[in-house]
């Protein structure tokens, strides 16, 4: 028997073997959930994996129905964010109690956003006093409304004879602003909507934007081609048995047309200059500062916000409160007014952690 052997030729023209990059041991190794870099990962009830690319579509112009959103989120950041405790039932009770104000027009609400559905069954929806209609509604469910004259309107969806959901929408003018209604509104109503009960309805189901690593990898984090791999310490998810680490996943941040990013760009690195420069003495009363002030409040936030980081941080609240510019901050153009730490932590609205007032009268620079 004749066995086939390659010639020398053939072994050169054979093609060579393509080098894994780190997107491909991502798809070998990890479970991709959404979408990495310029493709998107998705699976079938069945667990059946497929993929497509992802083509980039512009953010729509604002419309009358996500006008509400954001005079929403606006109406929040003044007085909490998400990193304090009871934002999320604030946002609740925000969304839940604050009519929806639009013009005179035909507008659909998404059922699990306007009436809180989570589950598909038979629901009653009653317009003001109106009758009855029975209706089966799921999630999805897309009803359109129509409003012509201006008032107030309330819809409510039965569960049975229980009262599920109530929303408000209220018809105003066509040449009134709606940003300006709805802080009127808020001006008048907040108080009162933060002091009523907690809607609580069921969340709904999210799809989340993950890599889920293999059992021997605890987590990766960093940059990688035109995305960012990154973990919080609440990335875990719940399969089974155990436990399992992710990581979310975000495309490169552009600064291009953002101007506060730009400004911090620009203001950074002046930033770290004057750090450099402060004085031996000025840096150990700084380091003693620092190492009570993370004791006190790295386990509250779980965050470990270094030195230099922290000096940012109080540099930046400092020339908040007086109004400064710091594009032409230096050693030789420092903040007015403050020439010792205790007057920096005190403009930037932080405590002393102990120290006393001795120490906290050191000077930033030498004055030679």
């Amino acid at each position: 028997m004749k066995y086939y052997q390659k010639t020398r030729q053939e072994y050169l023209d054979s093609k060579t073997r393509r080098e894994s990059g780190s997107l491909d041991f991502l798809g070998k190794h990890c479970d991709i959930h959404g979408r990495l870099g310029n493709t998107v990962y998705r699976h079938k009830r069945n667990g059946e994996r497929y993929s497509y690319p992802y083509i980039p579509r512009s953010k729509y112009a604002p419309t009358v129905l996500s006008r509400r959103s954001d005079c929403i989120m606006k109406t929040i950041n003044r007085f909490s964010n998400v990193h304090q405790e009871g934002f999320k039932e604030f946002i609740r009770k925000l969304y839940y109690y604050t009519p929806y104000f639009v013009h005179p027009g035909f507008y659909g609400f998404t059922c699990n956003t306007f009436f809180k559905i989570r589950q598909q069954k038979e629901y009653f929806v009653q317009i003001d006093e109106g009758l009855l209609q029975k209706m089966k509604l799921a999630g999805r469910t897309k009803l359109e409304f129509g409003f012509q004259s201006a008032g107030e309107h309330t819809l409510r969806c039965y569960m049975g004879e229980e009262l599920y959901c109530e929303r408000k929408v209220t018809v105003v003018s066509a040449e009134e602003e709606l940003e300006r209604v709805y802080a009127d509104w808020y001006d008048e109503h907040l108080t009162e909507i933060l002091e009523l009960p907690d809607p609580r309805f069921a969340g709904m189901e999210k799809y989340f934007r993950c890599v889920i690593p293999p059992n021997w990898i605890l987590s990766l984090t960093g940059k990688c081609r035109d995305f960012v791999l990154f973990s919080t310490r609440n990335s875990h998810l719940d399969f089974g048995i155990r436990m399992k680490n992710y990581m979310y996943s975000r495309g490169l941040a552009s600064h291009e047309h953002n101007g506060q990013s730009l400004y911090f760009l620009e203001v950074q690195p002046k930033v770290n200059h004057c750090w450099v420069n402060i004085t031996a003495d000025c840096r150990a009363v700084y380091e003693k500062f620092y190492n009570r002030w993370f004791e006190a409040n790295y386990r509250k936030r779980w965050r470990a916000t270094g030195p230099q980081n922290l000096w940012s941080k109080l540099v930046f609240a400092a020339a908040r409160e007086l109004g400064y510019d710091m594009k032409t901050l230096s050693p030789g153009n420092w903040l007015p007014g403050i020439d010792t730490l205790c007057e920096l932590l005190k403009t930037a609205g932080f405590g002393k952690q102990g120290l006393s007032e001795e120490e906290l009268r050191v000077d930033f620079f030498d004055k030679r």
